[in-house]
């Protein structure tokens, strides 16, 4: 199933250790929208079915369950998808997926101050991706990109952009757009707590709207797993990169 690729061609291309070492150490969101146990083994049916095949290599198969379905759900809130000129609608749609150690771990803001772009290196047959400011930015600043694309931002409403963020990367956006056009989100979170505990209750599939009350960890809050500086400014959620911490403030291709 396209939802596993990522995570098996992890597994395949950098190994076990690395995928323990490198990727489960990153972003998984909240624990309590974590797959439950027994959704965890059925994920993992899927695994057991590529080692059988020989698609990754034996040793995956000392992966647990509940490594794997963290795999899979730093792959869902740290990835970038790379579509070259695939078009929506075609087949291969969505289905690349790339996580860069660094950029991965910058946070979301609806009024993001950094743009980036994917390209594939001929040279090096790699993924390479570049960021760059839009505005100036000071020393200490934290950077944001927007994990949607500028044109679906300004189409949604603001209520629905906050949705599907929260839908998709589990946080409830709290930027200083969302703040401006949404207002105060206590009620909201509230009610929306209450409804995954009825989804819960019911036994819904894990990959559902399953986050809890308070605004959750981005993918570089100091809560997650990837801890990052404690220097934050009002143009997003939770804590994040800074600009210095990226290295070359020039250019950054990782």
């Amino acid at each position: 199933p396209a939802g596993h690729l990522g995570a098996l061609c992890a597994l395949r291309d950098l190994g076990l250790a690395a995928c323990r070492g490198k990727l489960l150490t990153k972003c998984v969101g909240p624990e309590e929208a974590l797959p439950s146990t027994q959704d965890a083994k059925r994920e993992a049916q899927v695994l057991r079915a590529a080692i059988r095949e020989g698609l990754v290599p034996h040793s995956s198969s000392a992966f647990s369950p509940d490594e794997y379905s963290r795999l899979r759900r730093v792959i869902q809130l740290n990835g970038f998808r790379f579509n070259a000129n695939v078009r929506e609608g075609q087949t291969g749609y969505d289905i690349g997926e790339v996580l860069f150690d660094n950029v991965s771990r910058i946070n979301h803001s609806c009024e993001p101050n950094l743009v980036f772009n994917l390209s594939w290196n001929e040279v090096s047959n790699t993924m390479q991706i570049r960021v760059e400011a839009l505005s100036h930015l000071r020393e200490g600043d934290e950077v944001n990109i927007s994990y949607m694309p500028e044109e679906t931002r300004q189409k949604l409403s603001p209520l629905e952009r906050r949705r599907q963020l929260h839908q998709h990367w589990l946080f409830t956006c709290g930027c200083g757009r969302c703040f401006t056009e949404c207002g105060d989100t206590a009620a909201e979170e509230r009610a929306l707590a209450e409804k995954q505990k009825l989804v819960a209750a019911a036994g819904d599939d894990w990959a559902g709207v399953k986050a809890g009350a308070a605004a959750v960890p981005q993918r570089g809050a100091p809560d997650a797993r990837d801890s990052s500086p404690g220097r934050c400014s009002s143009g997003s959620s939770s804590q994040g990169l800074c600009w210095d911490d990226l290295g070359d403030p020039g250019e950054l291709k990782d």
